[in-house]
Order: C-alpha cells, then sequence, then structure tokens
C-alpha cells in the first residue's frame, strides 16, 4: 500500500517543467530546489483541499494546459546551512546525474513542510525530496543567437 501524507499519495506523477533537481535555481534572489509538475486534476485537487502553497489552475502555466504543482526545497535553512540535495534516480533507483527537459515523464516524492511567513501565519509547502525518472526528455541548451553560417542561406 502507498504512504500517503494528508491523505495525498507521498509519490505523485505528472510531466516535469523546469527543473532544478540536483542544482538549486538561483532566480527571484532566493536558491531554491524545485520542480513544476504537471499533473491530473485529482492529484491537484487533494494538494488545494489541504491548502498547500504553489498550486497553479489548469490553463494558469503557458507550458501546460494542465494543473501544475511546484515543489520546492531550499538550498539552504534559516541558520545557512544547507540543506540536502533531492535525489535523483532512475527506474531501478540508480542515482543518476542528467539534466532533465522540459516534458520529461517523472515521479515526485515529497513531504509535508510548515514554517511561518514573513506576515506570521504558517504556510504548507509539498518539499521535494526525490525524483525517479519515467521517461527523460534530454535537457538541450536554448541557441544564444549565434548563426551557423553554413546552414544560412541569403
Amino acid at each position: 500500500m502507498a504512504t500517503e501524507i494528508n491523505g495525498i499519495p507521498e509519490v505523485v506523477e505528472g510531466t516535469a517543467f523546469y527543473p532544478h533537481i540536483l542544482v538549486p535555481n538561483e532566480a527571484f534572489g532566493r536558491k531554491m530546489y524545485e520542480i513544476n509538475l504537471a499533473v491530473s486534476d485529482d492529484i491537484f485537487d487533494l494538494f488545494q483541499s489541504q491548502g498547500y502553497i504553489g498550486l497553479h489552475p489548469a490553463g494558469k502555466k503557458k507550458f501546460t494546459p494542465d494543473p501544475v504543482i511546484a515543489f520546492q526545497r531550499f538550498a539552504f535553512r534559516k541558520d545557512g546551512s544547507p540543506n540536502p540535495t533531492p535525489k535523483l534516480v532512475d527506474m531501478e533507483n540508480n542515482p543518476v546525474d542528467v539534466s532533465i527537459g522540459n516534458g520529461s515523464r517523472v515521479k515526485v516524492m515529497w513531504r509535508h513542510s510548515t514554517y511561518k511567513s514573513g506576515g506570521g501565519g504558517m504556510i504548507q509547502r509539498a518539499e521535494l525530496v526525490a525524483v525517479q525518472l519515467v521517461e527523460l526528455v534530454e535537457y538541450a541548451e536554448v541557441n544564444d543567437g549565434d548563426f551557423d553560417m553554413a546552414a544560412v542561406e541569403f
């Protein structure tokens, strides 16, 4: 029987977008390990009913028509010490070191995290623990604007 957290499966499957699993994302003035996971309506509703943050209803994100859950882990604790890096494994649970491209099919293991917000209230976050690759779409660097002159005809 699968483990649940607040009535939600501890492992959820979906399509990955903008994953930062082994190297934290440093955008927006904070360092976070994260993955945006396009999920089914049923899974999204379970997280929404429990009051988790990082939820984007269907149609709200330009990269997918599906609902999205942002699983995140701060790279550093409040005291400045590093948090463990989330695990990234293949289907046999062997550690892998690959860059995951948008559209990859993955399973995300998460845990419940509660902490105080800047305004003093409590926030519930689905904290990223591990990612298992189901179907990898390899990450491809975006062309930086340099032309391959041999391929350009005028």
